[in-house]
């Protein structure tokens, strides 16, 4: 009886609490925005041990997403969370908006306390991120079944936008792929296209191909910053730059438009008030550029915003403007900017809160963009072909005029000879020329091509110690479980982890511990040799090895190698002597199934061992057994 009726209280105690609460199950990934309270920080800045106090008046989020606008004020977000898949304990916390200024996430357990702080934004360093990825993300280990919240702050001089998402690694690792293979396909399209108008340029000398470059270089530029990809790869070392470049780039691209647009339509020919008020919207965009460097982001950001809004608004009037006026190349002009603007357009109601975030407001300016670079060419080359069509017209005409007259007729005759001739040589030279910018694109693919085998090494590649990286732990370990299974042999893994690595970091400093970790690296690569053996950084001070065809008393005697070997290790950092072990867990047997929980359930069993290893005392590997809890 006193068992029906203390079951019947847990379902009381637990019933409220589900209804706001993410659960984590067997999903790749999960939105947070619906289970997110917030509050707004106004006046003095608020810690996290008022936050914890429960006097607060936090307010839920009714939004699909959570998008404050622009706003000076900092805000605090708060969701509770479970953990419900027992097979997976770590998890990553992605924010998808990397051009904030400061988000700091404290992870708080049931008995209000915190157990994980993180910090990251666009003023930290690509080094002292926790992942290495252009967008914000943590990763954060929940235990199953234990009720947890977390804690956000969010401060930015921009627009505070806060798209957070629950991710398995495997399917955060995939997703990640499929957005680099975007923005690589995109900025590959831009550089062909730059590269191949700037070609032109040299052969046409016409400056609307320069005014065409310059626009889609700058707009690339932008996209690079808005999307955290510069940062991550082009200016990792220079927070300054990711500070000033996004109003930079947009207030540019501005003043490329506008260059375009006088150069494109001849406009000074056309309209001179129109002329002119394009030609001061581009000393505009200029004198913003430079302002961008004296007056505040948020003040800044915000003006670049609304000039981009009013360039949208003028842009569309010239292109009806030119329609109306039957201009040869407006339709193919107007067609490119409608596309574009639709994304562009989305792209700002999403920055000023007023459009929810989604995947087409977040990418469908680059959608739009490609295909507006396609169309704007061929309207370069419509253009290109209407001055031919014009000179031929002018032969005609000329040819008229000579027939009309006799004793012209010889001159004139002879006249359209030399005319053909220049025409042939013009026509070699053009074939010419075309067929050398073909082989000089297809040397650039094969540059391209060469790039992108090293970047396929580096990315399998830990850049600290020299070992695969987590990565290629999860392509290639179900790849020697399942070749394991097959043939029949027994297959061990082994999970290392570095006593009181964190007290090395904390007392002689992050290069202390990477000089650590680049020792402990050498150790069990020099135990681990064979081909087949796969030695990896698993994350932070954990190794993971995987030894194919070995039984346990194989992998002991490696794991108790290594281990000897780390704790002989004799390092200085300055004058002072450091001393580290290791903590070693070990899962070996001979699987009879090779599906992916029965992979899963092997490293599960190493990190078991390891923690039995801790908590014995660390310094000793443990071989995993049924007894170990």
């Amino acid at each position: 009886m006193l068992k029906v009726l203390a079951y019947i209280a847990l379902i009381i105690s637990f019933s409220p609490a589900t209804a706001n609460t993410l659960i984590l199950a067997n999903d790749g990934n999960y939105r947070v925005a619906p289970y997110i309270e917030y509050l707004e920080e106004k006046g003095e800045q608020i810690g996290i041990e008022q936050i914890l106090s429960p006097n607060l008046q936090w307010k839920k989020n009714q939004d699909d997403d959570v998008n404050f606008g622009f706003s000076n004020h900092a805000y605090w977000l708060k969701f509770n969370i479970e953990n419900h898949n027992i097979l997976n304990q770590e998890w990553a916390l992605e924010l998808a908006y990397p051009i904030l200024d400061s988000v700091d996430v404290y992870v708080v357990n049931s008995h209000r306390q915190v157990i994980s702080y993180f910090y990251g934004g666009d003023k930290v360093s690509v080094k002292e991120k926790f992942v290495r990825h252009p967008n914000i993300v943590f990763p954060i280990d929940l235990f199953p079944y234990e009720s947890t919240t977390i804690y956000a702050r969010v401060e930015s001089e921009g627009a505070i936008q806060v798209p957070l998402v629950f991710w398995e690694w495997d399917d955060f690792n995939f997703h990640t792929l499929i957005h680099f293979l975007f923005q690589g396909l995109f900025y590959g399209m831009v550089l062909i296209m730059a590269i191949y108008n700037f070609m032109v340029w040299l052969s046409e000398k016409e400056r609307v191909y320069v005014s065409y470059v310059s626009y889609i270089l700058f707009f690339a530029t932008f996209q690079l910053s808005l999307h955290g990809i510069g940062y991550q790869f082009l200016w990792p070392d220079f927070p300054i730059v990711n500070q000033y470049i996004t109003p930079v780039s947009m207030s540019l691209v501005c003043f490329a438009l506008f260059s375009f647009l006088e150069d494109f339509f001849h406009i000074k020919n056309i309209n001179i008030h129109l002329y002119r008020t394009i030609k001061i919207s581009a000393y505009l965009s200029l004198i913003l550029t430079a302002s961008t460097f004296i007056l505040p982001y948020y003040l800044s950001i915000y003006i670049s915003t609304l000039f981009v809004l009013y360039t949208v608004f003028l842009v569309i009037f010239v292109a009806l403007y030119m329609l109306n006026l039957n201009h040869p190349s407006a339709r193919f002009f107007v067609i490119a900017w409608t596309v574009f603007l639709v994304g562009a357009l989305f792209l700002l109601g999403n920055k000023l809160g007023i459009i929810s975030i989604t995947v087409f407001s977040e990418y469908g300016v680059q959608l739009g963009a490609g295909l507006e670079i396609m169309f704007l060419s061929l309207a370069l080359a419509d253009r290109m072909a209407n001055t031919q069509k014009d000179k031929i017209k002018a032969q005609q005409q000329s040819l008229e005029l000579a027939h009309q007259v006799n004793h012209e007729k010889e001159r004139s005759f002879n006249a359209e000879i030399e005319n053909l001739r220049i025409e042939r040589e013009h026509t070699q030279k053009l074939e010419s020329l075309v067929n050398l910018r073909t082989q000089e694109l297809q040397n650039t693919l094969d540059e391209l091509s060469t790039v992108n085998e090293k970047l396929k090494t580096i990315s399998i590649t830990d850049a600290l110690t020299g070992l695969n990286n987590r990565y290629y732990f999860n392509e290639n370990w179900p790849k020697e479980h399942k070749r394991a299974h097959r043939d029949k042999n027994h297959v061990s893994i082994i999970m290392l982890d570095i006593d009181f690595f964190k007290k090395v970091n904390d007392e002689y400093g992050h290069p202390a511990g990477d000089m650590c970790l680049k020792h402990v690296a050498n150790c069990i690569a020099h135990h681990a040799a064979r081909e087949p053996d796969i030695v990896c950084r698993y994350g932070g001070e954990e190794f993971a090895v995987v030894l194919p065809n070995t039984n346990e008393s194989g992998a002991l005697e490696v794991a108790e190698n290594i281990r000897k070997d780390i704790e002989g290790l004799y390092l200085t950092w300055g004058n002072k002597q450091l001393k580290i072990t290791a903590s070693l867990g070990i899962s070996s047997m001979q699987p009879d199934k090779s599906d992916e929980r029965h992979q899963q359930f092997m490293v599960n069993q190493a990190d078991q061992a390891l923690y039995q290893a801790k908590a014995q005392g660390r310094n000793q590997v443990v071989l995993f057994s049924a007894d170990i809890k």
